[in-house]
């Protein structure tokens, strides 16, 4: 646990940036494997969550394509046409594709999802699959939910200890 300057009583807890994935919970991906571990650093993977899958592409037409596909196979679908022109007041990260302003995004998610590596592993070949069939497609990764609530109990019972 790295230092705090809260007050007395406050819990300061450090979010594990990189370092070495433990192996069970390795999916073969570092994108993947840094996300489970940023939720496994702040509670349990055993608890069920939202998540999320960002397929960009670049039509409608395609989009229309791939969202059926997905709904078929029991996901839940969206899609969202292309962002608007780059606003000069607008922050941008330097990390963000210019090109992913230019498609349609299609997002794909599921509720109630208990998150393991082999199904993330699993889930991610299936969505580059999927954007693989689909010229000019890609796999822009995932997100997954944590409320607050589990934050909130996994940091006290890691103050508070073992229950007797």
């Amino acid at each position: 646990m790295a230092p705090s300057e809260f007050d007395d009583g406050e819990v300061y807890w450090a979010a594990p940036i990189g370092g070495v994935t433990p192996p069970e919970l390795s999916t073969g991906n570092e994108d993947d494997d840094e996300i489970l571990r940023q939720i496994a650093a702040r509670t349990s993977l055993d608890l069920p969550r939202s998540w999320e899958h960002f397929l960009l592409v670049p039509d409608e037409a395609a989009a229309r394509s791939v969202a059926e596909a997905l709904a078929a196979l029991g996901w839940e679908v969206s899609m969202a046409p292309p962002g608007p022109e780059e606003d000069e007041d607008q922050d941008t990260d330097p990390d963000d594709d210019p090109q992913a302003r230019q498609d349609w995004c299609v997002i794909a998610g599921q509720q109630s999802v208990v998150l393991t590596p082999a199904l993330v592993r699993d889930t991610r070949e299936l969505f580059e699959d999927l954007a693989g069939q689909v010229p000019g497609s890609s796999y822009d990764g995932w997100q997954a939910s944590i409320d607050f609530d589990e934050i909130f109990e996994a940091m006290t019972a890691a103050v508070d200890g073992p229950e007797d």
